[in-house]
């Protein structure tokens, strides 16, 4: 009985460990806001160049549909840092 009792308690605290750590991980103060902004930035200039890629191309019109939405969300995630 005290070995299940073990296996229980090493369970439920690996079990904690593990929720407490995937909420930390996703709180926005643990967001390093300088190189996210600098991350965002090559994003949104990579999403230039493929939009200019698509359109020169030709491309699906729903490929440089959804390549523009995404352009316009990042540029809009970049705006929010500059507030």
């Amino acid at each position: 009985m005290p070995e299940a009792l073990a296996v229980v308690f090493v369970f439920a605290v690996s079990a904690f460990i593990y929720v407490a750590a995937r909420f930390q991980s996703r709180s926005p103060a643990r967001l390093n806001a300088p190189d996210e902004r600098l991350r965002l930035q090559h994003y949104e200039a990579w999403l230039q160049e493929r939009l200019h890629r698509a359109q020169r191309e030709q491309w699906d019109a729903d490929m440089v549909a959804g390549i523009a939405a995404e352009l316009r969300a990042t540029s809009q995630q970049l705006a929010r840092f500059a507030n």
